[in-house]
């Protein structure tokens, strides 16, 4: 099966972007990202910003952890919010699906040392129900390495449109080696990577002895896009507006969650 949601008449196929004059990204990245589907090592995060970043998910590392993978926080808890919607992120996102952003899934993932569970290779598209048009950042909290666990791609296998899996397995494509090449991505803390939620990826283990590798990963999409059930319960507005209601956006929270 290649969704959670067969019976809903949703387009799983790649549409390339057209920027005409992109602002943050170059030509040349906005090319590899309809070609690969990524685009990487984009810097988000630096010197006291990032450690106050850092800072943050240290201090709620539990809160953020103890909900399951479908539930999102962003719009409840302000410090979470002001990450997901920060104007240098948004400004990159522009350039991939225009000024109209909305955010509407994210997760705080952070694989301990000696973590050795292994995440399947997978296209994000098969959770969603909704057309594959979104983008997902995934920022490095910690530096992300080969040795602690950093994702994986197959670049290109974007392209190859939603491909079958294992929803019981963790949305698992089988065979994922016939579909191209595997690259790991590696970052350093504070820089991202942004890819297609159609592109296969993957993550292994946490090998080492005391790195620990903290990851957010959100999930974006042009407020032009329709959502389905109840999929825009955790939506905020990134940029732009919601012109036609369609995603019925959070106010920014002013309390955190406890």
């Amino acid at each position: 099966m290649k969704t959670m949601y067969p019976d809903l008449d949703i387009d799983l196929t790649f549409q390339p972007v057209v920027c005409e004059n992109p602002s943050r990204f170059t030509r040349e990245q906005i090319d590899q990202y309809n070609a690969q589907g990524y685009i990487t090592r984009v810097p988000l995060f630096e010197g006291e910003v990032l450690q106050r970043v850092q800072d943050f998910f240290r201090r709620s590392k539990k809160e953020l952890t103890t909900y399951d993978m479908f539930t999102s926080l962003h719009h409840l808890n302000p410090d979470l919010h002001d990450i997901v919607v920060n104007q240098t992120l948004t400004e990159h996102l522009k350039d991939l699906l225009g000024p109209d952003i909305v955010c509407h899934v994210s997760q705080f993932i952070c694989k301990e040392p000696g973590q050795m569970r292994v995440i399947p290779w997978h296209q994000d598209a098969s959770f969603n129900p909704m057309d594959a048009r979104c983008v997902i950042v995934w920022t490095a909290i910690d530096d992300a390495t080969i040795d602690n666990g950093c994702m994986g791609f197959i670049p290109g296998s974007h392209r190859l449109g939603a491909l079958d899996c294992n929803l019981e397995k963790g949305h698992e494509v089988s065979d994922a080696d016939r579909n191209g090449e595997k690259v790991p991505i590696e970052l350093r803390a504070g820089q991202a990577v942004f890819f297609s939620d159609l592109l296969l990826h993957s993550s292994p283990g946490n090998r080492t002895a005391d790195r620990p590798r903290g990851g957010l990963t959100a999930t974006y999409a042009s407020a032009q896009l329709v959502p389905t059930l109840g999929h825009k319960k955790w939506a905020v507005l990134c940029s732009g507006q919601d012109p036609h209601n369609r995603w019925e956006v959070h106010p920014r929270p002013t309390i955190p969650t406890r």
